[in-house]
């Protein structure tokens, strides 16, 4: 009877104003990204991102001429997100992934955001 209780409680149970404000907060971000989402998509902001990183230019360049050790980064990386690995990578493919594993493991709240500010583009773009 006492889980019962406990259950009920959880469920009625009201979070304080942070709650609230972070919520709001979170909502206000995804619904930015969707716009944002929907800027790229229309051109109206770049599809791409540039970074300048030597040494980062440097291995990358290396895993161009290597192929094996460029699946081996890619399925790490893959195998980071809890993905399937893939059989054939380039360099986009490399910086894309190693971003997300970047923005996983220090911001999985944005990631999460992220997450569902694609679904809702995709929920308003059937």
């Amino acid at each position: 009877m006492s889980d019962d209780l406990e259950e009920l409680r959880k469920k009625t149970e009201r979070g304080d104003r942070n709650d609230e404000i972070r919520t709001e907060a979170d909502s206000a971000f995804v619904d930015e990204l969707v716009d944002a989402i929907e800027a790229v998509d229309s051109g109206e902001r770049p599809k791409t991102v540039a970074v300048r990183d030597q040494p980062v230019a440097a291995l990358l360049a290396t895993l161009d001429d290597d192929d094996d050790e460029m699946a081996a980064v890619g399925n790490a990386l893959e195998e980071a997100l809890g993905r399937e690995h893939s059989e054939k990578f380039d360099r986009s493919e490399i910086v894309r992934l190693a971003v997300r594993v970047g923005l996983e493991t220090a911001t999985p709240e944005k990631t999460e955001q992220l997450s569902d500010a694609v679904g809702r583009h995709a929920q308003q773009n059937i």
